[in-house]
């Protein structure tokens, strides 16, 4: 019996020591998110972090339908205002290969290849002296049913805060008539 007493205290003290071994413990990495494409989402949220609280020129155009809204913008809104943006990172693990890039001067293009599926067909990033310039956004959604076609435009000043954004789209829903839509911001 002692024998067995012996080894069952081996045992745990081995336990123990191996399990008291102290890891480095960093932030969870998202499995989701790689970092092949241009940082979209972080770019924005530094852009939107840089401008603050701005006041802002809003035109709102609803097929004949328009409007012009005068507005202060903090973070919050600044994110709801450029959601379209936000969703359309494509730095998803489910989109590693699904996108060409090509770089050329002042210019990166990413362009969704042929084969592949996705609603965001484009994004292009302008540079100018190194800084990003403006990014613009190509989505389409197409079946039987749904079509819809949205183009989206920042623009930023020389310190890469953003100066304006305008989204312009086209639905088409079958037997529904078609919607045009307008949205164009800008930082006075």
């Amino acid at each position: 019996m002692g024998r067995c007493h012996n080894f069952i205290y081996l045992l745990m003290l081995v336990g123990i020591l191996t399990s008291c071994k102290k890891e480095e413990k960093g932030p969870f990495a998202n499995p989701t998110q790689i970092d092949k494409y241009f940082p979209l989402s972080q770019f924005l949220q530094k852009s939107i972090d840089k401008v603050g609280d701005a006041e802002v020129v809003k035109e709102v155009r609803f097929n004949e339908e328009s409007e012009i809204v005068d507005f202060r913008m903090d973070s919050l809104v600044w994110r709801q205002e450029l959601d379209f943006f936000f969703q359309a990172d494509i730095n998803k693990a489910s989109l590693a290969s699904s996108y060409e890039s090509i770089e050329e001067s002042g210019l990166l293009i990413h362009r969704l290849k042929p084969a592949e599926k996705g609603t965001i067909k484009e994004i292009k990033v302008s540079k100018q002296s190194g800084k990003i310039a403006s990014i613009s956004i190509l989505s389409v959604i197409d079946n039987l049913f749904y079509n819809s076609t949205v183009e989206g435009l920042i623009k930023m000043n020389d310190n890469e805060e953003i100066s304006s954004y305008r989204l312009s789209g086209n639905q088409k829903v079958w037997f529904l008539s078609n919607t045009k839509l307008f949205v164009e911001g800008k930082v006075k």
